[in-house]
């Protein structure tokens, strides 16, 4: 039989694996975006730049702005030539760019893998300086 520290790390074990394996439901919906506010956006983000958007039907669509008027604006979709004109008041979702959270995991990312290369340098610099170990001989009877 089990001693009971170890029954109750195994249980605490199989526990969080459990919980940490779970899915974990998003409880967050996106603001809904006005025209208004579509508007300001797309117009604070400007000519020639690219946006990605999804529309209040579905459609998800991937371009550079070309025109930007008061009703609607003008897209270039990737890998197609024709432009396609976007009513504000049809955009449901629309990211201009790299959010807050995403520069921050970009940033932590390159400054721990640096940190990581770093310490790789040194620490095998450090091994090479070390004296190397003098053989032990054997005495002979």
């Amino acid at each position: 039989m089990p001693c009971v520290p170890v029954l109750l790390q195994r249980s605490l074990s199989l526990l969080s694996v459990a919980l940490l394996s779970a899915p974990v439901p998003s409880y967050a919906q996106p603001k809904p975006l006005d025209p208004g506010a579509v508007h300001v956006k797309i117009a604070k983000r400007g000519v020639n730049n690219w946006i990605a958007l999804q529309e209040n039907n579905g459609v998800q669509l991937f371009g550079r702005i070309l025109a930007i008027g008061d009703r609607s604006f003008t897209l270039q979709l990737h890998n197609d030539p024709q432009t396609t004109e976007i009513l504000y008041s049809d955009v449901e979702y629309l990211q201009t760019g790299w959010t807050t959270g995403q520069k921050l995991f970009l940033v932590g990312g390159l400054a721990a893998t640096a940190g990581f290369a770093a310490y790789g340098i040194v620490h095998i610099h450090n091994l090479e300086n070390k004296p190397l170990p003098t053989p032990t001989t054997p005495a002979l009877p």
